[in-house]
């Protein structure tokens, strides 16, 4: 999650970089001689790009990746049908609460189209999540919703690679121009004198 939505975990740890454990995790799970696999995305240049790149570094530790790039709503379709192997995808938040990424993305009864793309279920996730759309007390949500992410990303279901963040330049005789927690920009009373 950004830092700007409420919920966000700035203690979470993220995944070292290093090619030697990864190679071992190959080992370990029977793919010493690396694998193949087809990662899947939308026509946007930049998710294009971040597949190359991905294709270049894991060819590294001997997986060898093919790029299917496809039209959005046959893409869309193609991952709600759970038609795919890897893909590369984005989420925003609508409404700068950790609910709205935790539900939709992670919790089992969002598989398919609703967003769970990865068709992640686990029943703790999900108790945690129902547990921080109840709670009332903001720092006990926080608290929930830290410990969800940190199971998410023990059972890395998905792997975050980045968060996009805004920015507005306007001249000093524009008024009421604001952007939200989430990144969008608000012109409902925006003036220029």
């Amino acid at each position: 999650m950004s830092t700007k939505v409420f919920g966000y975990n700035p203690d979470q740890k993220e995944f070292p970089y290093d090619l030697n454990h990864a190679k071992d995790l190959l080992k370990q799970a029977g793919y010493e001689n690396g694998f193949t696999a087809t990662i899947i995305t939308d026509e946007r240049k930049e998710r294009i790009n971040l597949a190359e790149v991905l294709q270049s570094q894991l060819k590294g530790i001997g997986i060898d990746i093919k790029i299917t790039t496809m039209e959005y709503g046959a893409y869309l379709d193609t991952l709600a049908n759970g038609k795919h192997e890897m893909y590369i995808g984005g989420w925003g938040n609508a409404t700068g609460d950790a609910d709205y990424n935790q539900f939709n993305v992670f919790h089992s009864s969002a598989i398919g189209e609703i967003g769970n793309y990865s068709f992640y279920g686990n029943l703790e996730t999900d108790k945690l999540i129902e547990e921080g759309r109840r709670e009332k007390d903001q720092q006990k949500r926080k608290e929930t919703y830290a410990r969800a992410q940190a199971m998410e990303l023990e059972e890395v279901v998905l792997i975050p690679l980045r968060t996009i963040s805004h920015l507005a330049i306007t001249t000093k005789n524009t008024e009421g121009l604001w952007m939200n927690p989430v990144g969008f920009f608000i012109f409902n009373e925006v003036t220029v004198k």
